[in-house]
C-alpha cells in the first residue's frame, strides 16, 4: 500500500528536481546574495546586511526603472487586453478570411524576439525607415526623427512594439475562453431580443472572467520582467530614460564597468517580491470565484434534482 501512495511523487520527483534546479535555487541564492557586498568575482563578498536595499531607496536610476515598468503594466492592462478582447470578438464571428487574420494576429507571438527588435529598428530608422517615409509623404519631405534616441518618446514606441507582438497571444487565450462558453447562452439571449453588443457585454464578458484574469495576470508578470526587447530596441544603451528593472539588473551584475552583484541581487527581489504582491491577489480572487461558481452550480444542481 505505501509503494502504490508513492508512486505518484516518484513520476513528479525529475520535474521537481529541475524546477528546484533551474528555478527554486536561483530564487533563494539571489535573497541570500541581496545580503552581501560582491563587485567582483576575484574578491570575497562581504555580509552587509540592508545596506543594499537602503541604497535603493535612494537610488533615482531603480525608481524611475520601476515606474517604467509600472508604465508598461498599466498600458497592457488598458490598451493591450482590451485589444486583444476586440480583435477576439470580432474574428469569433464567421466572416471572410477569419483563418487567415487570425494567422496573421497571432504570427508575431511567434517569431524571434530579436527579429522583432531589428524590424521595428528598420521600421522606426530615423533615416529612411517605414514611420519616417510615411510622415515625409503626408507632412514634410525633410522629416526626419530619431524614435529610439529621443528620451521622452523612446519607451512608448518600444511598447508599441510589444503590442504588436503579444496582443495575438492574448487574443487567442480569449478566443478559446469564448469557444468555451456554450453557443445556447448567445441563442438564448438573441431569441429575448438582444443585440450583438448587448450579447457581447452581458452574455460574453461575465463568461471569460476567468480567461480575463489570467490574460492579466500574464500581462502583469510580463510587463514587470521585460528584458529582451527593451535591451535589443535600446541598442544596449544604459539610458535611464529607457531603462527597466530587468535591464538595470543586467546591467548591475553584468556590465563590466560595475559588475555589482550584491546590490544587482536586491533589485531582483525587490522585483520578485512586487510580481508577487501583485500577481497573488489576482489569482486569490480568482479561485475563489471559481470555487463561488462551482458551489452555486452544485446548488442550483441540487435545487432542480
Amino acid at each position: 500500500m505505501t509503494s502504490h501512495r508513492l508512486t505518484p511523487y516518484l513520476f513528479v520527483l525529475p520535474a521537481l528536481a529541475v524546477y528546484g534546479l533551474f528555478v527554486a535555487f536561483p530564487i533563494l541564492d539571489s535573497f541570500r546574495m541581496s545580503f552581501l557586498h560582491w563587485e567582483s568575482p576575484l574578491l570575497p563578498p562581504e555580509f552587509c546586511g540592508l545596506d543594499n536595499f537602503q541604497q535603493l531607496a535612494t537610488d533615482p536610476v531603480f525608481w524611475r526603472a520601476l515606474g517604467h515598468n509600472l508604465l508598461l503594466l498599466v498600458g497592457s492592462l488598458l490598451l493591450q487586453l482590451p485589444l486583444a478582447a476586440l480583435l477576439a470578438f470580432l474574428l469569433h464571428y464567421p466572416t471572410w478570411g477569419r483563418t487567415v487574420l487570425r494567422t496573421a494576429f497571432f504570427a508575431p507571438m511567434v517569431m524571434p524576439t530579436a527579429a522583432v527588435a531589428v524590424l521595428w529598428q528598420y521600421v522606426y530608422e530615423p533615416g529612411n525607415g517605414l514611420l519616417t517615409s510615411l510622415l515625409r509623404m503626408t507632412i514634410d519631405q525633410e522629416f526626419s526623427h530619431a524614435w529610439l534616441a529621443d528620451p521622452k518618446t523612446a519607451l512608448l514606441w518600444i511598447f508599441v512594439t510589444i503590442c504588436w507582438q503579444y496582443t495575438g497571444f492574448h487574443m487567442v487565450l480569449v478566443m478559446a475562453g469564448l469557444s468555451a462558453i456554450p453557443t445556447d447562452y448567445f441563442e438564448a439571449a438573441r431569441l429575448d431580443g438582444a443585440s450583438e453588443w448587448q450579447v457581447c457585454w452581458h452574455v460574453a464578458l461575465p463568461a471569460l472572467r476567468p480567461t480575463i484574469a489570467v490574460s492579466a495576470t500574464l500581462s502583469i508578470v510580463g510587463s514587470l520582467k521585460y528584458f529582451d526587447l527593451v535591451y535589443l530596441m535600446a541598442g544596449g544603451l544604459p539610458e535611464s530614460s529607457r531603462e527597466v528593472l530587468a535591464t538595470y539588473i543586467y546591467r548591475l551584475a553584468f556590465d563590466q564597468n560595475q559588475g555589482r552583484y550584491g546590490y544587482g541581487s536586491a533589485v531582483a527581489v525587490l522585483l520578485f517580491l512586487a510580481a508577487l504582491a501583485i500577481v497573488t491577489p489576482l489569482q486569490a480572487r480568482r479561485l475563489r470565484c471559481g470555487g463561488a461558481e462551482r458551489t452555486a452550480a452544485v446548488g442550483s444542481g441540487g435545487r432542480a434534482a
